[in-house]
């Protein structure tokens, strides 16, 4: 009950923090995390069970029994009871092996980790720059529509006498109307955002708060990037792992074409004669011609994951490439709409400049109109590379 009460304590506290600890947050309260750690702990078990030798098997019976007098053993000379103890003892280091193979299913489970976190962390960044961006969009439009509510009322005055003021007055009232379902979408986005917090990190938030840093990641050099990937990629440490499995399980086939031995030795007695020891060694047959072929079998596996380490490894590279081009273009986008701002607002300064000797009224108000639109796009065009930043940091490893 006292951890239930600092769970909800802490969880209550986290509703106004930042990004950086609603990651911190979701890393220690992720549902499948929990789970991979269960299953590392269970092959963690397995690799002690697969180094130890099978069980002795302890054998006690009686031989020749008699169905007339079958708890008779003075009947004939043959019958006698004994006990005996068998032990299987490898002749390999296939345990050694087994062992390792388990070793390394850990380690796939923890590169699977790591893999979660990145993604936990991604989602957790996608989210708060779509709340952020719909945030900033929101103040756009409120303060767009409220300003507008000046241009109605003098397009209203205007309508009698200025020819076109109907029209403009229909076109802003839509406009306005346009912005008004535009502001719910963005509001949906938010909801949504917290939704995905509370799906991908076990918590509720109600605000969104701190900045989401990124490195310039298209002004670093294309080689050093790709070496970053091959170093530090979790998916590719994954793909890896599943790798050294594969070959470990090439090395434990090879080992167990050479077959175990069971050497068994029992205590015999025998009615009116001495008793006896007796030892044994058995060998099965023909376990080289069925373990051949699971040797193949596990060479064509490790051969498969080999490919799929190289598919996997031209598929990451090429999708940073790819993001680091729309990183680029999305800059220079950005450029020309923060030019074509200031270019609006020269036009803003010159219309209101006019407006003392005479100029249209209305063409300035309509201004502002290219103005919000040009605003909205710059919002749309950073969204878009704060998302493909995000992408290279989760292609990387990021986490924090």
């Amino acid at each position: 009950m006292k951890k239930l009460y600092i769970l909800v304590g802490l969880s209550l506290s986290l509703l106004g923090e930042n990004l950086h600890e609603v990651i911190e947050y979701s890393l220690q309260n992720n549902y499948q995390l929990q789970i991979l750690q269960e299953e590392s702990e269970i092959i963690g078990q397995q690799a002690k069970i697969e180094s130890t030798w099978s069980d002795p098997i302890l054998k006690v019976g009686v031989n020749d029994l008699q169905s007339d007098q079958p708890l008779s053993r003075n009947v004939e000379a043959m019958q006698n009871q004994f006990v005996s103890l068998s032990q299987t003892i490898p002749l390999s280091n296939r345990l050694e092996l087994s062992a390792k193979v388990e070793q390394e299913k850990i380690m796939l489970i923890e590169e699977r980790k790591n893999l979660l976190q990145v993604n936990i962390a991604f989602g957790i960044r996608k989210a708060f720059i779509e709340a952020k961006n719909a945030r900033e969009n929101l103040a756009i439009v409120d303060e767009y529509i409220s300003f507008l509510k000046q241009p109605m009322e003098l397009l209203i005055n205007l309508s009698a006498v200025e020819r076109g003021s109907v029209e403009r007055y229909i076109k802003t009232e839509l406009l306005q109307n346009s912005y008004r379902l535009q502001r719910e979408s963005w509001l949906e986005q938010i909801a949504i955002s917290k939704e995905r917090v509370e799906l991908i990190g076990n918590l509720k938030i109600d605000s969104f708060e701190g900045e989401i840093n990124h490195l310039n990641y298209h002004l670093r050099p294309l080689d050093e990037l790709l070496f970053e990937l091959e170093d530090q990629s979790p998916e590719l440490k994954v793909v890896l792992a599943q790798k050294e499995i594969a070959n470990k399980g090439v090395a434990l086939a090879k080992a167990k074409e050479r077959a175990d031995i069971t050497v068994t030795g029992g205590y015999y007695q025998r009615f009116d004669r001495d008793d006896y020891v007796s030892f044994s060694v058995a060998y099965p047959l023909f376990v080289r011609d069925r373990q051949s072929t699971k040797k193949l079998q596990a060479i064509r596996r490790a051969n498969i994951q080999s490919i799929s380490y190289a598919q996997v490894k031209v598929q990451l590279e090429q999708g940073l490439k790819i993001t680091l081009h729309q990183l680029k273009r999305a800059y220079q986008e950005l450029q020309i709409l923060e030019h074509n701002s200031q270019k609006i607002e020269r036009l803003i300064a010159n219309a209101k400049d006019e407006l003392i000797v005479g100029g249209s009224l209305v063409h300035y108000y309509e201004l502002f109109g290219k103005r919000v639109e040009n605003q909205l796009a710059i919002s749309k065009k950073r969204l878009s590379i704060a998302l493909s930043q995000n992408q290279v940091a989760q292609l990387l490893g990021e986490i924090r």
